[in-house]
């Protein structure tokens, strides 16, 4: 019964235009240092270089309250779509739907992590496709599943389409 009232109260405050400011405004900039990340640029390079499209990329900044506040090992996924130099990641953030590169990814991260599906190359080149579709979906505030708003592992999760990666989506959060 506690539980169940509990939920009701977090479903309606994520509802709130305060929530959506507080979390696109101000929580995405708290951080519990006023230095530098632990990325290096030697590994900066070696990451860049192992790079490949359809890799998956996880990262986490420890001193960002983000982390603080998402559970797991780390704190925010993104997908690579190319190794062009110009829009070689794409992420959803608060910023919406962003085309980043690799060093923006790296720049606010002390580590970085590149999983490579072991899928056909047809299979990675269709998520790339269906990755660079959502460039218009917005930031999902409310972490629900769905393409009309998606948060970061979510367009990783939607871009592999039909969950090919066989990923566990168990909510953590209840």
């Amino acid at each position: 019964m506690i539980n169940t009232l509990k939920l009701k109260v977090i479903e309606w405050m994520m509802k709130t235009k305060i929530y959506k400011h507080v979390l696109m405004k101000i929580i995405p900039y708290i951080r519990f240092s006023l230095y530098y990340t632990d990325m290096t640029g030697v590994k900066y390079n070696a990451l860049n270089k192992a790079m490949q499209p359809g890799d998956i990329l996880l990262c986490i900044d420890k001193k960002k309250l983000t982390t603080k506040l998402i559970p797991g090992e780390f704190s925010h996924a993104a997908m690579c779509v190319s190794n062009d130099g110009v829009w070689e990641t794409s992420e959803m953030t608060h910023n919406d739907y962003s085309k980043t590169c690799m060093f923006d990814i790296c720049k606010e991260s002390d580590r970085v992590v590149i999983l490579r599906p072991g899928l056909p190359l047809s299979v990675i080149n269709k998520a790339i496709e269906k990755c660079k579709t959502y460039q218009d979906v917005d930031y999902d505030i409310e972490f629900s599943l769905g393409v009309e708003a998606l948060y970061c592992s979510e367009l990783v999760y939607e871009s592999y389409a039909n969950n090919v990666l066989g990923v566990d989506i168990t909510d953590f959060a209840g």
